[in-house]
């Protein structure tokens, strides 16, 4: 009796372990912010790499991201070749690529106003 109580407990256990569903990190974005800007992550499956667009005309833009291996520092990626400039690793025009490091976990974007506040998105944690 005792062996066939734990035949069927190992059979239960197993089964419940062979249809859980395995941890995914959703990607970040895109998000976009007035025609200026668009950002995201990619990474399958980890959001690693952080990608920041300009599609504006007259302001530098960056994105702010945190990573999980170092969550109290805030990491910037700027973009500063306007929506014509080089392409990233995927062929995307006018956008900037972080390399691939640890999960990014909370991101915005950010456009850079001279002399004037910055505008910023919300931050995002998809």
């Amino acid at each position: 009796m005792r062996m066939a109580r734990r035949v069927g407990v190992g059979i239960i256990a197993a089964l419940a372990l062979g249809t859980a569903t395995p941890a995914i990190a959703y990607e970040i974005g895109p998000h976009s912010y007035d025609g200026e800007l668009r950002f995201w992550t990619e990474g399958n499956p980890d959001r690693s790499i952080m990608n920041i667009k300009d599609t504006g005309q007259d302001h530098w833009v960056k994105a702010e991201y945190y990573r999980v291996a170092h969550p109290d520092n805030k990491l910037t990626l700027w973009n500063k070749d306007g929506p014509n400039g080089p392409k990233d690793n995927d062929g995307n025009v006018g956008t900037v690529e972080s390399s691939k490091a640890s999960e990014i976990f909370k991101a915005r974007g950010t456009v850079s106003r001279n002399n004037l506040p910055d505008w910023h998105t919300s931050w995002y944690t998809e």
